[in-house]
């Protein structure tokens, strides 16, 4: 099943082209079929790609750059960079302080795409605020009843 791939916003016809140019590029040179996280990589890639086209960039200078690969490499040479697998089950993601949240790449970029879209303005009550004048709210009642 081909994978519907939505595009952002800002890109124009030939942006769109690139893109798709870049991902059949990437899937050849790979030689396989993409799990997701492959697939999520090789995306990321060719949308940054097509920024560094267009002129956008990230604020770092080239030597910035440079340090940071290199200090990454050290790191990674040194064992220092780990990912414990007792830390990331279940689309969560655990902290070394008993934090646990939601990997957010555990969802698709569909799904934050979506997310994006939405106007914060229409779902203004879709929140847990628990408003005073609700007839539901219960915890109101409670309030004054402790505050007695």
């Amino acid at each position: 099943m081909p994978i519907k791939t939505i595009y952002p916003d800002t890109y124009s016809n030939e942006d769109k082209a690139i893109y798709d140019d870049l991902m059949s590029r990437g899937e050849a040179l790979i030689g396989k079929k993409l799990s997701e996280n492959e697939r999520f990589i090789l995306d990321l890639s060719a949308k940054i790609t097509i920024n560094q086209l267009k002129g956008v960039t990230s604020g770092f200078s080239p030597e910035e750059i440079e340090e940071m690969k290199k200090t990454h490499k050290e790191m990674a040479q040194a064992g220092v960079i780990e990912t414990p697998p007792d830390k990331f089950y279940d689309g969560l993601i655990e902290l070394n302080n008993g934090t646990v949240f939601e990997n957010p790449l555990s969802k698709p970029s569909e799904y934050y795409y979506e997310q994006n879209k939405k106007n914060p303005k229409e779902n203004e009550n879709e929140d847990d605020v628990i408003l005073e004048n609700d007839s539901n709210n219960n915890l109101v009642e409670e309030m004054n009843k402790m505050a007695v």
